[in-house]
């Protein structure tokens, strides 16, 4: 076996260490120009509720990073481009997040709402011993909880949607069935918000079923809530695709801070071989929960939010 030239991986050491210093040099003045365009956007009056803005989002961005002759020679350099581009969205975002805190702007609530829970809160809910222990478990966290009962789950959700209760309490998965599709769609079809949920468990403890409660509009969980890490979760659901892969968007939720409670795909109606996911992420502060948001909304063409809202856990729990 021929002996290692030492002099030689010396000047290779000594190189790569100058191209260390120039690449940190190099990332330093690229951050400034993302730094510029993110205050592009925020100059833009209308732009982040612009029916075209992931498309102009990403037209931003140029995609041929590298040299396409060695792009095509290389998969580390493909990878590495592709990584680049990511990132530098994803920085683009963080950037426009504090931006926009340092203008006072509640950018969360700005792009999904806040409509504050009523002073007495009627909710509508299909009565049976377990919504009962939900709602209990609720009730003491909201005040002047008063309870509507209808006569079946679609009945509980039109009780809100026609205005004559504020809340209603469906069960959201269980530890026996999991997602629970049926409740889901009737979520979707009467466009509610969950607000908050909890966990109710059978006596043998062999089933923990979630229940959330639901309204017609947003309603955000306050800072202090939002930065207790863990206490919340943001849900919301998205059909990948090649300029948004799943992989992407949980990337981009873990560099803001938030991590993944679960994720659930469901097939698509119009395709047996294509799927939409259901992801559920724990969020980690108010701030991380901003910039994520705005990733969303300009990176993820096809993103549907569902909630932002605090689980209150019981003495068994805790």
């Amino acid at each position: 076996m021929p002996a290692i030239k030492h002099d030689v991986n010396t000047i290779i050491s000594d190189n790569l260490t100058l191209l260390g210093e120039e690449s940190r040099s190099f990332d330093e003045r690229r951050l400034a120009q993302l730094r510029e365009r993110a205050l592009l956007i925020a100059r833009s009056d209308g732009f982040l509720g612009s029916d075209s803005r992931c498309d102009e989002f990403g037209a931003m961005f140029d995609v041929q990073t590298c040299d396409d002759a060695i792009t095509e020679a290389s998969d580390y350099l493909t990878a590495k481009c592709t990584s680049q581009l990511f990132f530098d969205k994803l920085t683009v975002c963080k950037l426009l997040a504090g931006e926009y805190r340092k203008r006072r702007i509640a950018i969360t609530e700005r792009l999904l709402g806040n409509s504050p829970m009523p002073g007495s809160v009627r909710i509508a809910y299909f009565q049976n011993a377990y919504a009962d222990a939900a709602f209990r478990i609720f009730s003491e966290v909201i005040d002047n909880l008063s309870a509507v009962y209808a006569s079946d789950f679609t009945a509980v959700c039109e009780e809100v949607y026609y205005g004559r209760a504020d809340v209603c309490m469906l069960p959201l998965d269980s530890s026996r069935d999991a997602k629970l599709i049926s409740f889901y769609r009737l979520i979707d079809k009467y466009e509610l918000c969950p607000v908050f949920s909890c966990d109710v468990t059978t006596p043998d403890g062999n089933v923990t079923t979630r229940y959330a409660l639901l309204k017609k509009e947003f309603t955000l969980p306050s800072k202090e809530r939002l930065n207790a890490s863990g206490l919340c979760f943001f849900e919301f659901s998205i059909t990948p695709d090649e300029r948004a892969p799943l992989c992407d968007i949980l990337a981009a939720a873990k560099e803001c801070g938030l991590t993944l409670y679960k994720a659930d795909s469901m097939p698509l109606s119009y395709s047996s071989s294509e799927f939409a996911y259901d992801v559920i992420l724990r969020v980690g502060s108010a701030d991380g929960l901003d910039a994520f948001v705005l990733f969303l909304t300009l990176a993820v063409p096809q993103y549907e939010p569902i909630g932002i809202y605090p689980h209150i856990h019981t003495k068994n729990e805790q």
